[in-house]
């Protein structure tokens, strides 16, 4: 019996374990409303997706004013942090973030990035 109520213990403690990883994975996924700073074209505006589609991470910006968008080439993802690959400005650009109260990182390692989930409506 003590056996059996030891078994039980330590696949409980897998399971919550397991599913606090899944849910840790998954901050980044969502919308997100995201200011690139300080840029030669000034602070830059976009809207972040992202999702998990067959258990990897894909995305893409949008910008609001014209609608364009820029998907994602490459994503990798660590421990505590997301690198978004992708082209624009006829260049290869990547956007490191790490979740904080929102999120924060860095355009290229030089231009300041912070973002804020948007809020579904109801």
């Amino acid at each position: 019996m003590k056996i059996l109520s030891h078994l039980l213990l330590c696949f409980g403690l897998v399971l919550f374990s397991s599913m606090a990883m899944a849910q840790s994975s998954d901050y980044f996924v969502g919308d997100w409303d995201v200011q690139i700073k300080d840029t030669p074209m000034g602070t830059i505006s976009l809207v972040l997706t992202l999702e998990r589609v067959d258990g990897k991470l894909v995305g893409k910006f949008v910008n609001p004013d014209d609608k364009t968008t820029i998907t994602m080439s490459k994503i990798t993802e660590e421990e505590k942090s997301v690198t978004l690959y992708f082209f624009a400005q006829g260049m290869d650009l990547y956007l490191t973030l790490q979740p904080e109260e929102n999120v924060k990182g860095t355009l290229m390692d030089s231009f300041a990035v912070e973002g804020k989930r948007v809020k579904k409506e109801n």
